[in-house]
């Protein structure tokens, strides 16, 4: 039950060394979680641009429980946090994590950096899940 249950955050991080690349997600969640109840992935670190927001960074696509749950394909955007005005949001998930605490996919770098003519500046994105412990 929800009302005995404690929220707890998970960050996990992956580290994106060149344009185009991609990059496998494999997580063990702690197996005490419950549910997944809602996500964010952001691009952390200091990327050179001139624009407060880049709509479309990168791309991934999680799994959850042994690949029998595949709720997630999404983009991932870059915030200028010195000139952004949002935060991106959390997306609601409902993902039940009960017998396999694994999570699978990638992240795909868009080469966003490439159309800007400058040297690739490697980054790190980090997924934020919000779930349910027992």
């Amino acid at each position: 039950t929800r009302r005995m249950s404690k929220v707890r955050r998970i960050n996990k991080t992956i580290n994106v060394y060149s344009a185009h690349q991609v990059v496998p997600i494999d997580f063990r969640l702690p197996a005490d979680l419950v549910e997944c109840f809602s996500m964010q992935a952001i691009v952390v670190g200091r990327i050179p641009t001139d624009r407060s927001v880049i709509p479309s960074f990168g791309e991934y696509s999680l799994e959850f429980g042994a690949k029998k749950v595949h709720p997630i394909n999404f983009i991932v955007p870059l915030l200028n946090r010195s000139t952004a005005q949002h935060k991106p949001h959390m997306l609601p998930l409902g993902v039940s994590l009960k017998g396999s605490p694994m999570l699978t996919g990638f992240y795909r770098d868009l080469g966003e950096q490439e159309l800007k003519n400058r040297a690739f500046t490697p980054y790190k994105i980090r997924f934020t899940f919000h779930c349910y412990s027992s």
